[in-house]
């Protein structure tokens, strides 16, 4: 094997004195230009469990070059949790290593979660350390593999800090001008970086729809942080009030309003953007999840992040199954008549309309003119959504074709109807 790995790879080497010592962030007593992290986030990664694994392992045969270590996993001193302590903690750490380094140090934070309350309670971890958020950079950490599979995250956010050396304010209003153009300047950046990739040597994407989501909520913490007060409120103290349960905070609706930003522009490859723009959220779902199980993704988190992403209140209601790394909406033919009442979530959409008349369609009992005369009385203002009808049969056309012909060969036939329809 080792003449397989090129041994003339560069080399990089570092003249200086390295010191290891086993502490708490809060306890340094010694500057340093560049601090790197990855700390623990609502209890995702139970560090001190990890530890207590090695522990046990090294124990075995202990190197002697650790024999001053105590081996023990320090679970008292872990930061846990999701509350007012776990941010106080965090505080700390990040505050402690901000006063120890110079003006123009740095601290990297390896963050990797999808959830909106988690990335606001980082705003104010940032904002009450004295610190602001500077660049952010995504990188994947995880790869498919037979061996490891579930929900699992697969990117991480490398966000960089640096000292909030000005006292600068703003009002709401002029941040929602600002997030947006943050957030647009940033998925553009990596849409650029997908279109440019596929032009060189690889058809599938470089970065993929959670990853322009987590791109929101890094755009917004670039632009949050850069204030100290805004609409006259001081953040680094509004930062520490402990959060109430089930309250919405000023910072957690304009992350919300980032990454929304953001979901404006995962529409799938394939719908026209007027289409995109007209539908409502149960719709876009459904659109931006056919998508991609017309390329064979079926990962559970994928389809309950992005009707969280649509404010779907039920999207199962549209899900056939919801296991792990096998999730799939119901096809036309599993939703058939049901749940199309005016109360219902999906039933009275254009879309949920149009799988109705591709069911009638493949049950073969209906005749053509008889569905067009159904979808008429089902889509209000009917003719002026035409359009918008026939683009929706295409793209599921499009979509079901390798997974369902039949159901993909009517919803051909339901777009030749309205679209050869006489008016």
């Amino acid at each position: 094997m080792a003449n397989k790995v090129a041994q003339d790879f560069a080399r990089a080497p570092i003249f200086s004195e390295a010191v290891v010592k086993n502490h708490s962030a809060m306890d340094l007593d010694s500057g340093a230009d560049i601090y790197i992290t990855d700390p623990p986030y609502g209890d995702a990664v139970k560090y001190e469990e990890i530890f207590d694994f090695f522990i046990s392992w090294l124990n075995k045969n202990p190197p002697k070059e650790f024999s001053s270590w105590i081996w023990d996993s320090r679970r008292a001193l872990a930061i846990k949790g999701e509350d007012h302590d776990f941010k106080l903690g965090m505080v700390s750490a990040y505050k402690r290593m901000a006063e120890l380094m110079p003006d123009n140090g740095l601290q990297i934070i390896m963050f990797t979660h999808q959830s909106g309350s988690i990335w606001a309670d980082m705003a104010n971890i940032v904002w009450a350390s004295g610190l602001r958020v500077t660049a952010a950079w995504y990188v994947v950490t995880e790869t498919d593999s037979a061996l490891r599979e579930g929900q699992y995250v697969k990117g991480t956010i490398l966000l960089i800090l640096r000292k909030r050396l000005q006292e600068l304010d703003t009002a709401r209003d002029e941040l929602a001008y600002e997030l947006a153009e943050e957030v647009k300047t940033q998925v553009d950046l990596l849409t650029g970086l997908n279109n440019g990739v596929k032009d060189l040597y690889r058809d599938e994407n470089l970065f993929e729809d959670a990853d322009l989501q987590m791109a929101g909520y890094a755009a917004a913490l670039r632009v949050l942080t850069r204030y100290s007060t805004i609409d006259g409120v001081s953040m680094p103290q509004e930062a520490m009030r402990p959060r109430v349960r089930g309250q919405t905070t000023m910072v957690d609706e304009l992350i919300a309003f980032a990454v929304n930003i953001a979901n404006e522009y995962l529409v799938p490859d394939g719908v026209d953007r007027a289409v995109w723009e007209k539908s409502v959220g149960v719709e876009r779902f459904y659109l931006k999840m056919l998508d991609m199980e017309s390329r064979g993704i079926h990962v559970l988190s994928n389809y309950q992040n992005f009707a969280k992403a649509f404010k779907v209140h039920d999207y199962g209601a549209v899900m056939d199954e919801v296991k792990a790394n096998r999730a799939s909406l119901k096809t036309a033919a599993q939703l058939g008549n049901r749940g199309m009442t005016a109360g219902e979530e999906f039933g009275p959409t254009v879309l949920r309309s149009v799988l109705y008349a591709v069911h009638l369609l493949q049950e073969n009992k209906v005749k053509p003119e008889d569905v067009l005369h159904q979808l008429r009385d089902l889509v209000p203002d009917y003719f002026r959504e035409r359009e918008r009808i026939t683009a929706l049969a295409d793209y599921v056309s499009k979509k079901t074709a390798k997974a369902r012909p039949d159901e993909s060969s009517n919803a051909m036939v339901l777009r030749d109807l309205v679209r050869r329809e006489r008016v």
